[in-house]
């Protein structure tokens, strides 16, 4: 087996197609190693087998007229396992294969809900997608009909529209809605026959309840008639920053006098009355109502919210009636709210009249009060009406959308009132993007799923009208979504125009975000050759051409796909014109045969699917010779020369040398390469010829036969000559070859003595007759014989 001379061997492997598929064939191939370098020789007694045969299995063994050795694989299931293999005078070795599930057809389904977190203020609404999952992970179509069942683990937390979806032949998924009800944990349930079940976690929190602050402005009422005041209602979130209301909050106002027994609830109390609930509508952040009080009556009486389920009251205020003057003209005052820089007309307080001593009174003519501010762009302030026999008035203003370095409002009337606002900027939200389907289909449709999200990453509702719209992008399209106020969650049509990755660019009103989309085709979208390298000339090479889908994972093959093969070299690699790859298949294997030694591009060409291009090297397992002699010899004299075998500079041992001469008689040679790879020859020159011609021959061990030839003169110099074949010739120092020396013998006589008493020349030893007497008389019975 071995014929270089010392360390011991490795596998090489190749597996063919590259990548397996469940339940198909596929093949192991297996040969010898040296120092990185292929040894074209059998490998004997070999023993293999499988670490997991529930994945894999090896069910025979093919050798054929190379050095190559072909496991037949058969594959049962999808996963990992090694093919262990081991030879004596081999390092073992295990080979880890991978299997891919069949994409085929659908195996197991996939749930994802969106959103998946909820705060239970609000809002209520999600959707969850089912969707049906190949054995590689990628979506699949429905070949029929599928009836999906759906359930939760807590129908408390999480209420189904509907228990059944049904997903239709030539679809790979299905939507459906559902609706928070209360805070919990729960997960969405999918199973359908011969499907593998799924299941997707919704999560509802209470996240700091909000709070509900009551101002009462004026706060000193005149009890003249029915004279007025407002009850006014901020919502705030937890941290006290005002927020807008996710949906419309009634609020009931509650007014007691605290020194009274009995406590009586608006509309209907004695002496103190709210005229109906505040409500705070969806989308703002404040709500009103009139509290009237009865004429005559004079107390302090509580003014506080009757806080709804999940809000929480920040406190009464107060409110204090009296008799006072009914009719003036005196100064006007303000009394501002927190005011929130939304961009729009907002409530900032409560305007009234009163008297030098602060005490409320009622206008005895028709009014225009004046509020001029610092900042009109932060804050533009609408002129107050105030009619005759009214002493209250609510105050509205254009808000801006940024908070001034310093701003302040001043009341035009008798005595005039100067007061600084406090402005602050609405909580930001952040515009989240989410894919319903998890995993897309090219050449699709799916949804996009948009929804605004607070400070916490709670899902909150869409503060203003606007639209969603997608910068243009080669991969994916999304069709332009009108969004409005008050929506919690909206869908977007989306399509995928093409196989690959792509980051979509989304844009809502101040927002804008980006979302990371990938889709994946089960059609095939690439080709992938598989070849040794490298590959060798004369002798038959297995190539094999293999499909992939989008995702590099081998899919079969749902009609016949013919392959345009071209070689850049024709003289180096010829192939077939055309290869099909049969439907129902995976691959094809090819068979080449390489005439010469150089470098090919291949170029693999097939309808939807990107070139393919590869640079193929050809080889020759034709070792190299060094054939060391003399340049020349003197008639009858005896000369010396050798052959040394080497593969990428590895000598060959046990090569078959075959020697061929004119001009000169063998006198001994070696027939095989010893552990060096060389091989000597003895030779005597005739007496009557000008050259001498020497031809010698390597074959075995599984190698091309090599050829070596050198022409030695006679009655000429002694300058030492080297005959090589195609790769040059490397020349032995003087001690190398007297080592080869000492084993070779001429008639039973050990040369080296008597060589190295003669004339000795670099490369070279020539025998002089006249300087050695006794060695003639020693050899003429052996020349005798030759001749």
């Amino acid at each position: 087996m071995k014929s270089y001379a010392d360390s011991d061997y490795s596998f090489g492997v190749r597996i063919m197609p590259d990548k397996l598929i469940e339940n198909s064939d596929g093949v192991l191939q297996v040969y010898a190693l040296h120092s990185g370098n292929i040894y074209p020789q059998k490998i004997e007694n070999m023993v293999f087998s499988s670490t997991d045969s529930s994945i894999i299995q090896v069910i025979g063994v093919e050798s054929g007229d190379n050095f190559i050795t072909n496991i037949k694989l058969k594959t049962v299931g999808q996963g990992s396992a090694k093919i262990e293999i081991g030879a004596p005078g081999f390092v073992s070795q295990e080979v880890p294969i991978t299997v891919y599930g069949n994409q085929n057809y659908p195996v197991k389904l996939a749930v994802q809900s969106t959103p998946s977190i909820f705060s239970i203020n609000g809002p209520h609404t999600g959707y969850f997608t089912v969707e049906l999952i190949n054995n590689n992970g990628s979506p699949a179509t429905a070949k029929n009909d599928i009836l999906v069942n759906l359930d939760t683990t807590d129908s408390r937390v999480v209420k189904l529209a509907d228990t059944h979806l049904l997903i239709k032949a030539g679809e790979y998924y299905g939507i459906e809605k559902f609706e928070v009800m209360q805070i919990g944990t729960t997960q969405i349930f999918a199973s359908a026959d011969s499907l593998q079940s799924s299941s997707a976690t919704v999560t509802v929190n209470q996240i700091g309840s909000p709070i509900i602050h009551m101002y009462v402005y004026p706060k000193k009422i005149n009890n003249y008639q029915s004279s007025t005041s407002y009850a006014i209602a901020q919502l705030t979130d937890a941290s006290g920053n005002l927020t807008p209301a996710k949906k419309d909050i009634v609020i009931p106002v509650n007014i007691n006098n605290p020194n009274a027994i009995l406590t009586n609830s608006s509309p209907i109390i004695q002496n103190v009355e709210a005229n109906a609930p505040i409500i705070i509508k969806k989308g703002s952040y404040w709500g009103y109502t009139n509290i009237a009080v009865s004429a005559g009556a004079n107390g302090t009486y509580n003014v506080l919210s009757s806080t709804p389920n999940g809000y929480v009251n920040s406190g009464p205020s107060q409110i204090t009636t009296f008799t006072t003057k009914f009719y003036d003209d005196k100064s006007a005052r303000i009394d501002l709210l927190p005011i929130l820089a939304t961009g729009k007309d907002e409530l900032i307080g409560v305007l009234h009249l009163e008297d030098e001593n602060g005490n409320p009174i009622i206008a005895s003519h028709d009014m225009q009060i004046e509020i001029d501010s610092s900042d009109a762009n932060s804050l533009a302030v609408d002129n107050v009406i105030l009619n005759k026999g009214s002493g209250v008035a609510p105050v509205f203003a254009k808000v801006g959308t940024a908070i001034p370095v310093s701003i302040s409002l001043h009341v035009v009337t008798y005595n005039d009132q100067t007061v600084s606002p406090v402005i602050s900027l609405p909580a930001s939200n952040s515009l989240k993007v989410q894919s319903l389907v998890p995993e897309i289909l090219s050449n699709t449709n799916f949804p996009i799923a948009a929804y605004p999200t607070d400070s916490t990453g709670m899902p909150v509702y869409f503060t203003n009208d606007s639209a969603l719209e997608v910068i243009p992008n080669n991969y994916f399209s999304v069709k332009q979504t009108m969004i409005h106020k008050g929506d919690s969650i909206i869908l977007a049509d989306s399509n995928s125009l093409k196989s690959g990755t792509s980051t979509v660019n989304i844009l809502s009103d101040n927002s804008q975000t980006s979302i990371a989309l990938q889709s994946f085709s089960n059609s095939p979208s690439q080709v992938v050759l598989n070849y040794p390298n490298p590959i060798f000339m004369d002798m038959q090479n297995a190539l094999v051409i293999q499909i992939l889908d989008s995702n590099g994972k081998p899919v079969f093959a749902q009609k016949d796909i013919t392959l345009k093969l071209i070689s850049s070299n024709k003289d180096v690699l010829t192939l077939p014109t055309n290869i099909t790859i049969a439907k129902g298949q995976y691959y094809a294997p090819l068979d080449v045969t390489p005439s010469s030694t150089g470098t090919s591009q291949v170029s693999v060409f097939a309808n939807d699917m990107p070139l393919s291009t590869y640079v193929i090297k050809v080889d020759s397992f034709s070792p190299t010779l060094s054939l060391e002699a003399p340049k020349s010899t003197l008639p009858g004299e005896s000369l010396i020369a050798n052959v040394t075998a080497q593969y990428h500079g590895y000598p060959l041992k046990n090569m078959m040398i075959q020697w061929k001469t004119s001009g000169a008689i063998i006198q001994n040679s070696d027939a095989v390469t010893n552990q060096n790879g060389t091989a000597n020859i003895v030779l005597l020159a005739n007496s009557n010829s000008s050259t001498i011609n020497l031809n010698v021959n390597a074959t075995g061990l599984g190698y091309i036969p090599s050829h070596a030839s050198t022409l030695i003169n006679i009655n000429g110099t002694n300058v030492y000559a080297s005959g090589v074949n195609v790769t040059a010739a490397k020349l032995s120092p003087l001690g190398n070859i007297q080592e080869n020396l000492k084993t070779f013998k001429v008639g039973g006589i050990d040369t080296l003595p008597i060589m190295v008493l003669g004339t000795i020349v670099i490369s070279g030893i020539l025998i002089k007759r006249k300087s050695l007497p006794s060695f003639k008389k020693m050899s003429s019975r052996i020349n005798t014989q030759s001749k």
